[in-house]
């Protein structure tokens, strides 16, 4: 270890305050001996008073320089700089766009792992696990230059149910999305064939998930954000940055828990149960297992699973995702009647200390709306907010969709479901859900 960087004037403050303790205890003598002699020790008292007096103002003065000095020394996140997803290169004289080819899905991999502002969910790899579990329509669009080098892609996805419309998404059932491009005039032709194909299928409109907002020009949802908390080398620096409230419940948590786990598929069975109730108890329509299990296939060691146990049994479950430097934990559930516990508060450490151990920068908390109950429960470990920009390729006069929880005509749905068995929303819940986006 190094030598610790000196705090201008402490020193000089402690060996003040050891001449003032020590002034104090040879004047506590003399009054005392005052006393037993019945001499007059009213001067004496009078200055043991004042030289306590300023001893309590040095160690104050002492406490403030070294609470000074920790704040200095003490980490902080920066703040979030999101890379635009289209960017201002030059552009090829000739930009064709066409559906990716297998031959070139290795290139599209490439192509989005140098993108600054690619998600794990803009990969080739994510639409074929779509089309794989669900069978729906995808079509992974590539913009190729003048010499067949890929300059920018759209993934595709079509929804098509009698219950909640035909429309297509980029992308479904995850935060992330949209065009990449290396030029505006390149995402205008990536967009443009999305609006092509949108009008072959008769769909109603197609959505855009982005992070941030590109100009576009196009007509866009901006109420939900999400929560981006930037990672130090070491848990204790970021440990320490936290309220003492927050360690307390984490602490909390941590007693009351005696079992935790971070792995793959052979969590699955636990991961999959926690997840199953709690999606019931919020009225939502659960993904099949297939669906978690196949997705653990597609991305490999970027993906694992979370269980946290009382009393051995899974009561708190979590799915992660590392990409470029960003952990995301998309999906996250404990059992409500666990909740006194604070197991979700030393499952989410828990999950923190893993990224920064993988040597990830930043922990994507996932989206929610503003006035969420979630909202909160993100923002007090520091995560910083940001607005999502969903943009829309809509029909002439039509207005946005308004496919969401909060949608009136759901609600006696979400009831209802509420109330049914868990086995029977499990067996029900993936023919639903892969309608939703």
């Amino acid at each position: 270890m190094g030598m610790e960087t000196p705090i201008p004037g402490l020193e000089a403050s402690k060996a003040r305050l050891d001449e003032l303790k020590s002034d104090k205890g040879r004047l506590s003598r003399l009054v005392g001996e005052a006393r037993k002699s019945g001499t007059n020790a009213d001067e004496l008292i009078a200055e043991l008073q004042q030289v306590s007096s300023e001893i309590k103002q040095l160690q104050k003065q002492v406490k403030q320089q070294l609470n000074g000095a920790q704040a200095q020394d003490k980490w902080t996140p920066k703040p979030i700089t999101i890379p635009p997803a289209v960017g201002n290169a030059t552009m090829a004289q000739a930009i064709a766009v066409e559906p990716c080819a297998d031959s070139d899905i290795h290139h599209a991999e490439a192509y989005v792992a140098r993108h600054p502002a690619a998600s794990v969910w803009h990969r080739p790899c994510i639409s074929s696990f779509i089309s794989k579990t669900y069978g729906h329509n995808t079509r992974y669009l590539c913009a190729y230059d003048d010499v067949g080098g890929i300059v920018g892609v759209l993934p595709l996805v079509q929804l098509n149910s009698r219950l909640f419309g035909n429309f297509l998404v980029s992308m479904p059932y995850f935060n992330y999305g949209g065009v990449l491009a290396d030029h505006p005039d390149i995402a205008q032709k990536l967009i443009g064939e999305g609006e092509k194909w949108r009008q072959q299928l008769g769909a109603g409109h197609l959505e855009m998930r982005f992070c941030q907002d590109n100009k576009l020009g196009l007509p866009q949802r901006t109420d939900k954000v999400t929560f981006w908390l930037p990672l130090p080398s070491k848990a204790k620096d970021l440990w320490d940055s936290f309220q003492p409230k927050l360690r307390a419940q984490i602490r909390r948590g941590e007693r009351e828990m005696n079992g935790f786990a971070i792995g793959g598929a052979d969590l699955l069975d636990e991961f999959y149960r926690v997840f199953a109730i709690n999606m019931r108890d919020l009225g939502t329509p659960v993904y099949g297992k297939e669906f978690f299990r196949n997705l653990l296939d597609t991305l490999g060691g970027q993906a694992w699973l979370v269980v946290a146990r009382i009393e051995g049994q899974a009561v708190g479950c979590a799915f992660l995702t590392g990409y470029k430097g960003r952990m995301e934990i998309p999906w996250a559930s404990t059992l409500r009647k666990y909740n006194h516990t604070s197991i979700n508060m030393i499952m989410y450490w828990k999950a923190l200390e893993f990224a920064v151990q993988q040597g990830f920068e930043v922990f994507d908390f996932g989206r929610c709306s503003h006035d969420a109950g979630t909202y909160r429960f993100k923002q007090q470990w520091g995560a910083q907010p940001l607005t999502l920009h969903w943009d829309y390729l809509l029909p002439e006069g039509e207005a946005l969709p308004a496919l969401n929880p909060n949608n009136p005509k759901f609600r006696l749905l979400i009831a209802v479901w509420q109330r049914l068995p868990v086995w029977v929303t499990t067996l029900l819940g993936p023919h639903i859900v892969k309608a939703l986006p």
